[in-house]
């Protein structure tokens, strides 16, 4: 049996503590890349954030919307919500700006393909590499399933290339809008490397 149309989508939330600045532009910069270098399967995505102490109704800071504004993106009008159980579960990938915070979810309750942004970015790049034939069959969640197994295996094998530490994305509450840029380009270059893992 095929998927419907409703169930071939593959709902992607990104999350980090307020749901103020990481995840409101990992989402904006999301929606941008799969339009701009997925454009005929970009349908196949959906892209949300939430954060674990949001304030429901919360403003992105400034520096955020700026930040974005400069890549073309306009992230003003996003409110802040808490990643509460229920708005977790309707998603089909939950991306952590760190590792505790994909821990507090597990805790939570939340559903099993819930991975740190850049530790998923890492199995996407290793899979882009050497299995980009598994990567071309199946539908989007399939893929999404297979970068998961990647994950696992490269946990239980002890594979990872960088100090657990440098696989968080910094908070960049209180920076500049340099500052900001800087930590948008790193979300940027793992949400790049997951698409193109995805959506290829």
């Amino acid at each position: 049996m095929t998927d419907g149309p409703a169930e071939s989508i593959c709902r992607i939330m990104f999350v980090c503590f307020g749901n103020i600045c990481r995840s409101p532009m990992a989402e904006g910069l999301a929606a941008k890349l799969a339009e701009q270098e997925h454009r005929d399967q970009a349908s196949l995505v959906e892209f949300s954030s939430a954060g674990i102490g949001a304030q429901n109704g919360n403003p992105p800071t400034p520096e955020a919307v700026q930040a974005m504004a400069r890549r073309g993106i306009d992230i003003a009008a996003h409110r802040a919500r808490r990643a509460t159980p229920d708005v977790v579960e309707a998603a089909g990938l939950v991306l952590t700006m760190e590792e505790r915070q994909r821990q507090w979810l597990l805790d939570s309750g939340a559903a099993p393909a819930t991975f740190s942004l850049r530790r998923l970015s890492e199995a996407a790049h290793l899979a882009l590499r050497q299995d980009g034939v598994a990567l071309s069959a199946g539908t989007v969640r399939e893929r999404r399933d297979h970068l998961g197994d990647l994950v696992e295996e490269i946990e239980r094998e002890g594979l990872w290339s960088m100090a657990d530490h440098e696989y968080d994305v910094p908070d960049p509450i209180g920076l500049t809008v340099g500052g900001y840029i800087t930590v948008s380009g790193r979300i940027e270059e793992a949400v790049r490397d997951i698409l193109r893992a995805l959506l290829p």
